[in-house]
């Protein structure tokens, strides 16, 4: 089989067949099986770059503690940190990158991370 190949496991895994050569599921699934990882990743799932003190308040968690679990989703490649034009340069802004973002029939927020896709809903 070749990646080219529409029936590589590479391209039958997810609704992106690049999702599946950028990201480890061993890592995605170890990311996702903390509830308040689950959370963060909801929380972005249909806003614009938040930042680690309004993710915080919207999770319900303390700043350091959202802190902590957005490093492990960085590390595992499922959410990325950027830069806000106008923003404080001592804020950290987190976003889902929009290749992992979709919606379903019926409007509802889908992250598709190749090996697992959630549906929030």
């Amino acid at each position: 089989m070749t990646s080219s190949d529409p029936s590589s496991s590479s391209a039958s895994i997810g609704g992106a067949p690049e999702v599946a050569s950028l990201l480890e599921p061993a890592a995605v699934l170890a990311a996702l099986c903390d509830p308040v990882r689950y959370s963060i990743l909801r929380a972005l799932a249909d806003s614009e770059p938040v930042s680690v003190r309004d993710l915080a308040k919207r999770v319900g968690r303390a700043p350091d503690a959202v802190a902590k679990h957005l490093r492990v989703l960085r590390g595992a490649r499922l959410v990325r940190l950027v830069s806000v034009p106008g923003a404080d340069g001592r804020c950290q802004f987190h976003e889902l990158p929009a290749l992992f973002r979709a919606r379903d029939g019926a409007g509802r927020p889908v992250l598709d991370f190749g090996a697992v896709v959630l549906r929030l809903g």
